[in-house]
């Protein structure tokens, strides 16, 4: 079992930044990456829809014999992810989480912070708590098209920096920007130019895949050294022929 792979799993590319933040803390881990793009983006769809593709990616994942699960997807792990734990209860199941409480614990006596997220994590009960534990300081704002965005020009990510400048003109004054989603991080430094560069940023990544470590460690599943690390990847995306 310590030899077998960790599944992650994101609705498109935006969980290749946490792919990437466990591969480097953990190189003698073997990975399997699914990128669910046929039902991407998740965060517009309905909780029921987002949960049903998460448990389906998750047993897929399960499936290739994984030894554990990292629900790289901040919309899925709010929506989806005690669910998950739920069924494959024997496995570590990691999620996710916008890095509100290292922001809010840093931020400047009258500093405030964007927290940018999808619809489906704005309306989750589970952000509305760590957001509620925060006097104020951080401030939800959802863009439901962003994500889908983002997946569309990641070969040209410029071509969205108009946009941005518009959806966080009204937050100038922002000490700090959230990164609630997975897709988000493509554009850290457009949100770094609409700030003029005087903004901090944050993202759940480097929290997940030390927890990941964490995890795999107090379980004895982690990969014996020397062994090698690598990474498979798949979609669940069907080309027209």
């Amino acid at each position: 079992m310590r030899a077998n792979p960790i599944g992650v799993f994101d609705s498109g590319v935006g969980g290749l930044n946490v792919l990437r933040k466990c591969a480097e803390l953990m190189p003698d881990e073997k990975f399997i990456y699914l990128a669910d793009e046929a039902r991407m983006p998740y965060g517009v769809k309905p909780a029921a829809e987002i949960r049903l593709a998460a448990l389906q990616s998750a047993e897929r994942l399960f499936s290739m014999n994984c030894k554990a699960l990292v629900v790289a997807c901040n919309t899925a792990t709010v929506t989806a992810i005690d669910d998950i734990r739920a069924l494959f209860s024997a496995r570590p199941v990691i999620g996710l989480e916008p890095a509100v409480k290292p922001c809010y614990r840093e931020l400047g006596k009258s500093g405030k912070a964007v927290a940018l997220v999808t619809a489906a994590t704005y309306n989750s009960a589970k952000f509305a708590r760590l957001v509620d534990n925060c006097d104020g300081k951080i401030i939800p704002l959802a863009v439901p098209e962003l994500a889908k965005l983002i997946e569309d020009h990641t070969d040209d990510i410029r071509a969205i920096a108009p946009f941005v400048r518009d959806v966080l003109a009204p937050y100038k004054n922002a000490e700090a920007v959230i990164l609630g989603c997975s897709h988000y991080t493509y554009i850290a430094d457009l949100i770094r130019e609409a700030y003029d560069g005087d903004v901090k940023i944050y993202d759940g990544a480097t929290g997940a895949a030390e927890r990941l470590r964490y995890c795999l460690a107090i379980s004895d599943l982690t990969a014996p050294i020397g062994v090698g690390g690598g990474i498979r990847f798949y979609s669940t995306y069907v080309r027209d022929v």
